[in-house]
């Protein structure tokens, strides 16, 4: 049996479930991004971007355009029955699944997969939060064992690294103007370089949103090392006129460090 630690959510009851689900690394993320999600929704822009000037334009048109939304998360489960099955038992209330666009298209170019095969599902996890507030504040992206897309070698990549793990804001009221000059401050403050996203027509009511994604430099350290701007609507067309840092975001990448080198375990 594996016991999750560190944010008092589980008990050694809640712990006892079918071996197997996840694996032990994963669930350790998941205690991870749990805590990291609730301290998240009380802290300052600038706590959160990481060594931006708490008077600057990053800080600033963050803290006045954006809200923490959720952190996120990949995992594997052995089926996507059986994780949600899992997530219930741990008393996350996993929200109903919807399909993933822009991560089953990042995972199927980063490891050569036929999109059509790579089938990710979205569930969100409601938490209590500090605050007081009561949010879906995880969002964790499940590609089960038993798809076609599924491999061990996949999943020792994905966990070493975390390239899906992210901190993620809502602009609730976007505009070309507002995020021109928001994405513009991210990049020079911050070091956040765009790195793509896209419009999901499955989230956030009959628009849609989209979701841009940042990567983190080298040159400019911190502890979360992606982000999302989440906006309502299709804004597609503003993504594409985003600058595209190539050699940038593939340095960026190169020099991460695993987050997890313990090998994969499923003593769930």
């Amino acid at each position: 049996m594996h016991r999750i630690s560190g944010t008092g959510l589980f008990s050694g009851a809640d712990a006892h479930s079918a071996p197997g689900v996840f694996s032990a690394s994963g669930l350790r993320q998941l205690d991870e991004v749990v805590r990291s999600a609730r301290l998240s929704a009380g802290a300052a822009a600038s706590t959160l971007l990481s060594l931006v000037r708490t008077g600057g334009d990053a800080a600033r048109l963050t803290a006045q355009h954006c809200t923490f939304d959720h952190c996120g998360l990949l995992l594997f489960p052995s089926t996507l029955d059986a994780g949600l099955r899992r997530l219930e038992e741990l008393g996350l209330s996993p929200l109903p699944v919807v399909p993933s666009t822009v991560v089953r298209r990042r995972l199927a170019e980063r490891h050569g997969l036929d999109p059509a095969d790579c089938k990710v599902h979205i569930t969100r996890l409601r938490l209590a939060l500090p605050t007081g507030r009561r949010h879906a504040a995880v969002e964790i992206f499940l590609l089960p064992r038993d798809g076609r897309a599924y491999s061990p070698q996949l999943e020792r990549a994905e966990v070493a690294a975390g390239f899906e793990q992210h901190t993620a804001f809502v602009v609730a009221r976007p505009s070309t103007a507002l995020l021109t000059k928001l994405v513009a401050s991210w990049r020079t403050e911050a070091g956040l370089i765009p790195e793509g996203g896209g419009h999901n027509p499955h989230e956030g009511g009959p628009a849609g949103s989209t979701v841009m994604y940042f990567v983190r430099e080298h040159e400019h350290p911190g502890a979360r090392r992606r982000f999302e701007l989440h906006c309502p609507g299709d804004l597609t067309s503003f993504i594409a006129r985003l600058p595209r840092e190539s050699a940038a975001i593939r340095r960026a990448y190169a020099a991460w460090r695993p987050l997890d080198p313990a090998p994969l375990s499923t003593a769930d």
